[in-house]
This record gives structure tokens, sequence and C-alpha cells, in this order.
């Protein structure tokens, strides 16, 4: 078991308090995959999720890119000689644990996560892309409505994984 708190350990990033984080991390993404998913229900032609023009496809190589420079940020942040970075942060502290984060910490906590997210949704379009042949099979077995919703809630999931990603860069990028 310890060894699987180590292994998703870049997930203590989402516990780390602030209220601006939350907004980051949370509300925008939300809202904004929530606004993918509204434009594609209205769409007279939906944008393709899968195959040669679709989303996944798309976004693939991007995200693999992505978290090369994410884990280079974060070995270059770790090493980073600057006596700035081991101090608390200016104004409201941002905690883990009831103790406040130097920016070092809080950076290297922050691109861990996005390493972390961005190799799960590389390998989640991987697996997505390998079974969707399957997806197709079991989901005509459906009726439209179950259908539907999957669909959406695939997509909001997705969106709310990739805004976060992005909101979260930018955030990064900022610091």
């Amino acid at each position: 078991m310890d060894i699987l708190i180590k292994l998703f350990s870049p997930l203590n990033y989402l516990k780390i308090k602030h209220k601006q984080k939350c907004f980051i991390d949370i509300t925008m993404p939300l809202i904004l995959a929530v606004l993918v998913s509204v434009i594609y229900l209205l769409l007279p032609k939906p944008f393709s999720l899968f195959g040669e023009a679709g989303i996944i496809l798309s976004t693939s190589s991007f995200l693999q890119f992505l978290t090369g420079f994410y884990v280079a940020s974060l070995a270059a942040i770790a090493t980073f000689p600057n006596k700035n970075m081991d101090i608390v942060t200016d104004g409201v502290p941002l905690l883990l644990k009831g103790e406040a984060l130097s920016r070092r910490q809080y950076i290297s906590y922050m691109f861990g996560y996005l390493a972390f997210l961005g190799g799960a949704l590389v390998i989640f379009e991987i697996i997505i892309k390998a079974l969707y042949p399957n997806i197709v099979i079991l989901l005509e077995l459906i009726n439209a409505t179950s259908f539907l919703v999957i669909k959406v809630s695939f997509i909001i999931f997705y969106f709310f994984c990739i805004f976060q990603l992005l909101l979260t860069t930018l955030y990064a990028l900022y610091y």
C-alpha cells in the first residue's frame, strides 16, 4: 500500500489549499468543459471525437510533448539555485497539510501533477483508441438516451482534464 501512496503522490497537488487555486483547478475547467459539451450538442454536425480527424488523435501528440516539458520543468525547478524560490509565497500562503509551501515546493507539486495528468491522459487516449471498435459495439447495444448521456459525460470528463491541464500550465508559466 505504501508504494501506491508514492506512485500517486503527484495528486497531492490537488490537496493544496488556496482560494485562487480552486478556481484554476476546478471551477474554470468545469465551466469550459460543460460549455464545450453544450456546443457539441447544439452543433448541426458535431465535431469528431475519435478517428483520423478526431479530437483525441489531434491532442495525443501535443500531450506527449507537454508531458516531456513538465518533467523537464520539474527537474529545472527542483535544482534551480535561487534563494527566492525557497521562501513562502507572498500574500495568502499556499497550504498543504496545514503547512505553508515555498515557491519551489508549490511549483514542484504543480509540475509533478501536470506531468502525472499529462501522462495519464496519453495512456487514457491510447487505451480509448485501442478499445474503440469494441466500445462502438457496446454502445450500439444501449438505447439512444443512455448513449447520449455516456457521450456527454465522456466529453465533460475529457475536456475537464484537458482544460485543467492547460489552465494549470498557464498558471505555472505565470510563476
